[in-house]
């Protein structure tokens, strides 16, 4: 609201970090969104011939660095070797068992495991194809030997289903996001330090 009237033309780069800097206080990542978006409108423009400049461009560097948000996760081999060896000995239900022995064999996100849904799924192909809304592109996962026993497995009990990990409360809905979580927790693992469902991709 601060620029939105104002003719795209007559914004510049000022303008621009002024309200920027207003959304910096309240949050990084979304001023860095906000600035992105800033640049695609005033793109647009340019190809429009609304104006002939893109100010977002000479803020870059302007802005408080984004911190590191990255996940637990664990990498080294020992300790990942204990990790496996206590997800073969969870004794949590059925579908978590499986959840949690599948995770480190992809290289999805757990958002996109724990929402896989059997109509994507091919075991005699060994393959499993979904969409990528984030990157907006197909995606296809070749499936090792030990997932498609895994998922036999699996099928009998949630194969009459949508969800290959139905939820605990609703089997019409998906595993809860923080189920894995919850298990590396009951398992012993700080989930804020050791290891994440999110850091199994970084391992």
């Amino acid at each position: 609201p601060y620029i939105g009237k104002q003719p795209m033309a007559a914004i510049t780069a000022p303008d621009l970090l002024r309200v920027i800097q207003r959304i910096e206080t309240r949050s990084i990542d979304t001023a860095y969104r906000a600035l992105q978006e800033c640049g695609q409108i005033f793109r647009y423009g340019m190809a429009t011939g609304r104006n002939i400049h893109d100010p977002s461009t000479a803020l870059r560097g302007a802005l408080s660095p984004r911190p590191d948000n990255h996940f637990a996760a664990i990498t080294e081999p020992h300790e990942l070797a204990k990790l496996l060896k206590d997800i073969h000995s969870y004794h949590g239900t059925f579908v978590v068992q499986c959840a949690l022995k599948l995770a480190p064999m992809f290289f999805t996100r757990i958002g996109e495991l724990r929402t896989a849904k059997w109509a994507d799924i091919d075991l005699d192909a060994a393959e499993w194809r979904f969409y990528i809304t984030k990157t907006k592109q197909d995606h296809i996962v070749t499936l090792p030997t030990q997932a498609v026993a895994i998922l036999r497995e699996l099928h009998q009990l949630t194969g009459s289903f949508e969800h290959v990990f139905y939820g605990h409360r609703d089997r019409q809905r998906p595993m809860s996001p923080a189920t894995v979580n919850r298990a590396l927790t009951i398992m012993g693992y700080d989930t804020k330090s050791e290891i994440t469902g999110h850091g199994f991709r970084a391992t």
